[in-house]
């Protein structure tokens, strides 16, 4: 019985801890064709990196109906740490951010604090944010590059 009680508090105190609401507003939408795709980091060493071993989550929300003047919220639950996001939109569902010939993004884009690159894509650093037990939003506008 003692046995079956400390596991059920461990499991209890583990479960209530693990799970934290991101909130991610995304401004600025100008057409509701197609995705957003948000996709989730926890690392600099596996920051914008494809492949699903480099990603935590990847949350695709379809834009149909769900845009309020140019303005898509969504929630994401996710255990208590330190994230980064990339955010576009997926014009075509094809599940990829299509690019250009040098890399470029075609289809709009965003990162969690409005994080800018020069001369390239923004680092972790400035991307990274921490989500608490209390939950975190994280406001950002896409744009087209």
């Amino acid at each position: 019985m003692k046995i079956a009680f400390a596991c059920l508090l461990t499991l209890t105190s583990t479960f209530s801890t693990l799970a934290a609401t991101l909130t991610v507003e995304v401004h600025d939408i100008k057409s509701t064709k197609g995705d957003i795709v948000v996709t989730v980091y926890n690392s600099s060493k596996t920051w914008l990196e494809d492949g699903k071993k480099n990603i935590v989550k990847q949350h695709v929300v379809n834009l149909k109906d769900k845009v309020i003047e140019g303005v898509l919220i969504t929630q994401i639950e996710l255990p208590e740490g330190e994230y980064a996001l990339q955010i576009y939109q997926d014009w075509d569902q094809n599940k990829e951010m299509d690019s250009n010939w040098i890399g470029m993004p075609k289809e709009p884009v965003a990162t969690s604090n409005n994080a800018k690159g020069s001369m390239g894509p923004p680092s972790y650093k400035d991307a990274k944010f921490t989500l608490s037990e209390s939950g975190t939003t994280q406001i950002v506008n896409i744009v087209d590059i």
